[in-house]
């Protein structure tokens, strides 16, 4: 796939917040767990939670982190770009994805979008939220 796409309700099988923070607490022990900032985390190994496997089967990836951001409005990563295509699954709360052709997204709870290897996005958290960020590398 070469461009951006988003499947609205996806999966709305989603992960809840106590899974989600077991997750980022389990990460926090095993020291696989990164703070942005005060309010954001990402914890890796988030193919851990039984319920992803069954999306990563789906998308045929192989690695899962979790992103928390439990500070409402809060900026993410700013804007970037990432070296592999990445799914991201929402499940909690509301994102709002700028890319760089000028498109912006709302995605809420369920829904997946696809952002293809080497676009530049920007993610900012609307409401406390969190979601599985996946790719096949």
């Amino acid at each position: 796939m070469d461009e951006v796409t988003v499947r609205r309700g996806y999966n709305h099988n989603t992960i809840s917040w106590d899974e989600a923070f077991k997750n980022l607490n389990d990460s926090i022990d095993k020291k696989i767990m990164i703070k942005h900032f005060d309010g954001f985390f990402v914890a890796h190994r988030a193919e851990k939670i039984s319920v992803v496997q069954d999306v990563l089967n789906d998308l045929e990836c192989k690695i899962a982190h979790l992103y928390i951001g439990i500070v409402a409005e809060n900026p993410g990563f700013g804007n970037h770009h990432d070296d592999v295509d990445v799914w991201f699954w929402q499940n909690k709360g509301v994102t709002r994805w700028d890319v760089n052709n000028g498109d912006n997204y709302i995605l809420n709870e369920g829904d997946l979008i696809y952002i293809p290897k080497g676009v530049d996005h920007n993610v900012s958290s609307i409401v406390a939220r969190f979601g599985i960020s996946m790719s096949r590398e």
